[in-house]
């Protein structure tokens, strides 16, 4: 499952990145206020230990393929600094209405970091994150 997240993930991230997804923009900026509050939420609800909650900010096909228990285990396991999490800065969002993307660095417990590269898709109005991928291959200290 996580493998399919990450392909999915990594052709988007891709195309973008050679510019050939078409109408991808910087982001107004309320719109990278909503898409950075989708982030900040989930990471603030696995700080509080609420799974349930940060599942919840998970995108619709997302939920589809993975069930709770499954999401808990795929994020403690792959992405160490967000189930960790302290803290995160975020870089450029940019988005083309109905999908957005940024790269946001986040800070874990242990003082480590990690760059992960976030795309969020729009359902029934709300910003919901379809995929996250590790973009640092090892956990940097320091930063």
């Amino acid at each position: 499952m996580k493998f399919i997240v990450v392909a999915i993930l990594a052709g988007w991230l891709g195309i973008a990145a050679r510019g050939e997804e078409p109408g991808v923009r910087a982001s107004k900026p309320a719109v990278r206020q909503e898409v950075i509050a989708v982030i900040e939420g989930q990471l603030a609800a696995f700080r509080a230990g609420e799974v349930a909650r940060a599942y919840a900010y998970a995108a619709a096909g997302l939920q589809m393929q993975t069930p709770p228990r499954r999401f808990a285990q795929m994020v403690r396991d792959g992405y160490p600094e967000i189930w960790a999490n302290t803290r995160a800065e975020f870089g450029i969002v940019r988005d083309d209405g109905a999908r957005a993307r940024l790269t946001a660095r986040i800070f874990a417990k242990e003082g480590g970091s990690a760059a992960y590269d976030y795309v969020l898709v729009k359902e029934e109005d709300v910003w919901r994150i379809a995929g996250v991928l590790r973009h640092d291959p090892q956990n940097r200290t320091g930063t």
